[in-house]
């Protein structure tokens, strides 16, 4: 057995006849939406606040709207997430496990309709020493990959993959993590102390209560960030010492305070979001497909 995440968003609430209608839509990948007889148990705002118990069962549920019935729909407002989780049989595409790097990039490709070469020969290929030179590490071979045959882009016209030496500034690898990890380190040490070119893992320059830094980010680590949405939201890579490039897990930072750990890299990450294998309660729903990938 396995557990899939569901929430709605909720946009309007309308009491009727033994329950609720909720407008909005639904948060995560379609493969991941409620179905009638499951259940939401908790309400808070879309980007955080008190978290409330409710017990609502779903009747129906479409793209738009979701008919609800038992207890705490009254407490319901504009802008909350209604979330619950339920338990499935451990035998469809995603109990095989995602794929390895080197696979998951192909299977990427697929995905998002590319060829197995984007770019002509003698645009293809970045300067990867260089590159990696100035960031201080040898980068994950799957994004290289991946980056050498299509360059930067934007996945279903929302998350953007940089790349280095891109023709917009807004798409440079180095650039975009340059000014992530300003944006993390105004998040890590507060507005009084973030200024300055000091590493994320420098644990003298936090907070002293550490309130925005994750639990799963240790003195000494680093993030280097790959890409972003059209939400403001960063995605990084988790670096840890002595962790191999291939194994550095991807994390998204949602704009506000808050963040989610996947467990694969970039390449098995993109194919998690993109199939529902991986279910994040801020990408889910921007990337339900078809599925694309524009330069």
């Amino acid at each position: 057995m396995r557990t899939e995440r569901l929430s709605f968003f909720v946009e309007s609430v309308q009491a009727v006849p033994g329950g609720w209608q909720l407008a909005g839509e639904p948060g995560y990948h379609p493969r991941h939406r409620a179905r009638p007889g499951d259940r939401f148990d908790s309400a808070c705002g879309e980007h955080g606040g008190e978290e409330r118990y409710v017990d609502l069962v779903v009747v129906e549920l479409t793209g738009t709207s979701a008919l609800v019935t038992g207890s705490g729909g009254d407490r319901l407002r504009p802008g909350d997430v209604v979330s619950g989780e339920r338990l499935v049989e451990d035998d469809g595409p995603a109990s095989e496990g995602l794929p390895q790097p080197v696979d998951a990039v192909e299977r990427l490709s697929r995905l998002l309709c590319l060829p197995a070469r984007a770019m002509p020969a003698a645009e293809a290929g970045c300067d990867w020493s260089t590159v990696e030179t100035e960031l201080g590490v040898a980068l994950p071979d799957d994004y290289k990959a991946f980056v050498d045959a299509h360059g930067a882009g934007s996945v279903d016209d929302h998350l953007i993959v940089c790349a280095p030496q891109a023709v917009h500034d807004w798409a440079d690898l180095v650039r975009h993590n340059a000014w992530a990890q300003e944006c993390v380190r105004l998040d890590f040490a507060g507005p009084d102390d973030w200024s300055g070119d000091w590493p994320l893992g420098d644990a003298s320059r936090w907070a002293s209560n550490r309130a925005d830094v994750p639990a799963w980010f240790e003195p000494g680590d680093t993030l280097i960030s790959w890409g972003y949405t059209g939400n403001g939201d960063f995605l990084f890579w988790h670096v840890t010492r002595g962790t191999a490039p291939a194994d550095w897990p991807v994390v998204l930072k949602e704009r506000g305070p808050y963040w989610e750990h996947y467990r694969v890299g970039f390449s098995a990450a993109l194919v998690g979001l993109l199939t529902g294998e991986v279910q994040s309660e801020y990408l889910s729903r921007w990337l339900g497909g078809p599925h694309t990938y524009g330069r």
